[in-house]
């Protein structure tokens, strides 16, 4: 198999010039028609750099405008929950992004008329002139004329002045291409690599996936799963702006990462993977990291390689596509690769295996010892880059993903803590098997949360009721499910809540603030704009959340104007659950004993202390729940 892979040792092919640490390749045809003795040639630069743009030759251009373009083939692209996404500064050019998914679906005509209400400022450049892109604008793509070297600085400099003060949206990770099979030298849905050698086809990894860009959506800083190559090709639309970082200071620039996001690397140390942390520039040269930069205009490929973190954003509507793949020189990186552990369900690369494809021989005996099964997950991180999750762009005659279910445990009546060796099984697999019981851990009651009541006095709250799912033996807390109103609904036929299958992998692999676990059900988001905190139903309880019962909302402890709206809470009783300030902190509970001016309280979530609260500092309280009749119409 390796003859299938050859290259050319005597091919020597140079940058064309270098553009602020990126090397630039502008090949002639010949040099270009090979994919991997092209890539073999190049390596040693994209090695040192962290990416390189490649600028294919005008015949191979045409041939891909001509053959690839057609109506018929861009009207089966559907854009399907696309990602908002919600920047948070933690200090000045320090970002935290969690994306949420819309529930829309778009064509990419319509994406092109979205791209209106998401338009960047306009120029203040005086006599601009325009770039000459050689190209038609036709329906589904804009004039790229406008953007010039200039331009495109001043639009990098109102990306990171303005970057917290807006919500980007991004159609991110759906398999499919827009390369037909007639397109043969560079068709980003068949590269030839070792990937080909795979027993499996992984959705982003050695498939193709499309992403829909618009003004500001971004992708922050990461590596490739398992360190891989990817490949990423601009169809049409406004440029994408990419930074990298030279694989000599790999190391210190996690360093500094870890160092900004400590907590989250505490909980993960591949938590780079996540693809959620952002640095500027600016600060990271401040802090003597060299940051690599290139615009990447349509019809132009940006390669990344192995230990090159790479970030970037989007200057405007486009359509890109994109794949990993892998050269022969991946081997010594894939025998070290590390996963992240947050994701329990990945797909495994069997590096021996790969190996004996390659080469025709067994993997070598003093690398056993290294030798590993790899894994790979492309995430909707889409996720934000971001999965087998069902959202972004799909084509119409490819399935709906499925939604993926977790079995988590925790201590009885105990916020969960952050947990790494979790079981995830698709959703299927409920209503085909009886759930096996794997190891001595209990499986936690609600599908949506990681907090188990049904042995703590909390278990009478209509809160805490187990109601029957759509998903066989799954049930959730009332109060989990009502954080849902647009996902989830009540069946009053069946006494049961229906739609599991309509919660999104975002929501799904959120992290709640308050137990810090990600994959542990379902997480709901603050309800105020541009505010990405996200919490377990039964979770947000204890950290403040004040949930608006009657609509499904809530609002975290930094946004839910309790302050504003303070004063004596009316129809408090016995056995109403109550949120209350006490020693400065936020806590719930429920009344077990009340006067005119006192409630005694059972503290949420252990039930171990009972402490005594001034009425005027209860802020909330959630007695609806024990008004609402049992058909839990208020879900809607």
């Amino acid at each position: 198999m390796q003859s299938n892979y050859q290259h050319d040792s005597n091919l020597h092919i140079e940058p064309h010039h270098i553009e602020n640490g990126v090397p630039v390749f502008m090949p002639s045809l010949k040099e270009f028609e090979n994919f991997y003795n092209f890539n073999k040639a190049i390596n040693k630069y994209g090695m040192s750099s962290g990416i390189v743009k490649v600028i294919p030759p005008k015949e191979w251009l045409d041939e891909v405008r001509g053959k690839c373009y057609s109506h018929e083939n861009l009207s089966r692209i559907v854009i399907r929950n696309p990602i908002l996404q919600n920047i948070n500064m933690n200090q000045p050019g320090v970002f935290q992004f969690q994306n949420i998914e819309r529930a829309r679906k778009y064509s990419i005509f319509q994406w092109k008329d979205v791209a209106k209400k998401y338009q960047p400022p306009r120029s203040k450049l005086k006599k601009e002139e325009k770039v000459d892109t050689h190209r038609d604008v036709l329906e589904f793509s804009i004039d790229t004329s406008e953007f010039t070297d200039q331009r495109c600085e001043e639009l990098e400099k109102t990306y990171w002045k303005s970057l917290p003060y807006s919500e980007p949206m991004y159609g991110a990770d759906s398999l499919g291409s827009l390369f037909g099979d007639n397109v043969e030298a560079w068709n980003v849905s068949k590269l030839p690599n070792l990937l080909d050698l795979m027993d499996a086809r992984l959705p982003g990894v050695n498939e193709a996936y499309l992403y829909g860009g618009l003004w500001k959506s971004s992708f922050a800083w990461h590596l490739e799963d398992q360190d891989l190559y990817s490949i990423n090709y601009l169809h049409f639309g406004a440029p994408k702006k990419w930074y990298s970082i030279p694989q000599a200071q790999h190391e210190q620039f996690y360093n500094i990462m870890k160092s900004h996001f400590e907590d989250e690397w505490k909980n993960c140390s591949e938590f780079l993977r996540h693809k959620t942390f952002m640095i500027s520039p600016t600060n990271l040269e401040k802090l003597g990291i060299q940051v690599n930069q290139i615009v990447h205009r349509e019809g132009e490929f940006i390669i990344t390689y192995p230990y090159g973190y790479h970030a970037g954003f989007n200057l405007g509507f486009n359509l890109a596509e994109s794949v990993n793949f892998a050269l022969d020189d991946w081997f010594e990186f894939g025998k070290k690769t590390q996963k992240c552990e947050c994701i329990s369900d990945s797909v495994g690369i069997d590096i021996g295996k790969l190996w004996k494809k390659f080469y025709g021989t067994d993997y070598p005996s003093s690398e056993n010892k290294h030798h590993k099964k790899t894994s790979t997950k492309k995430e909707e991180h889409r996720v934000i880059d971001d999965s087998d999750s069902e959202t972004a762009i799909e084509l119409h005659d490819e399935s709906d993903v499925e939604s993926i279910m977790s079995d988590h445990s925790t201590d009885v009546a105990k916020v969960a803590q952050p947990k790494r060796n979790t079981r995830k099984r698709k959703l299927r697999q409920v209503q085909e098997e009886e759930e096996e019981d794997d190891d001595d851990e209990a499986v936690n009651e609600c599908f949506l949360c990681p907090n188990n009541f049904q042995d703590s006095s909390f278990k009478s709250s209509p809160m805490f009721e187990l109601l029957k799912t759509d998903m066989g033996p799954l049930e959730v807390h009332r109060l989990c499910a009502n954080m849902f109103p647009q996902q989830l609904s009540y069946d009053k036929t069946n006494n049961s809540i229906i739609g599991l299958n309509n919660l999104s992998k975002q929501q799904m692999n959120l992290q709640c603030c308050v137990c810090k676990q990600r994959d542990a059900g379902a997480c709901f988001q603050c309800n105020y704009k541009r505010c990405a905190k996200s919490f377990h139903g039964s979770c947000g309880l204890s950290d403040g959340v004040k949930y608006m019962l009657d609509t499904g909302e809530a609002y975290c402890k930094t946004h839910n104007n309790y302050k504003k709206e303070h004063g004596i809470v009316e129809g408090v009783n016995i056995g109403s659950f109550v949120q209350f300030k006490f020693n400065k902190g936020v806590f719930a509970g429920k009344v077990v004993n009340l006067n005119d001016t006192f409630v005694e309280v059972e503290v949420y979530p252990l039930a171990k202390d009972i402490i005594e609260v001034p009425l005027n500092d209860i802020f909330n309280s959630n007695d609806c729940f024990l008004n609402q009749p049992a058909g839990f119409n208020y879900l809607g």
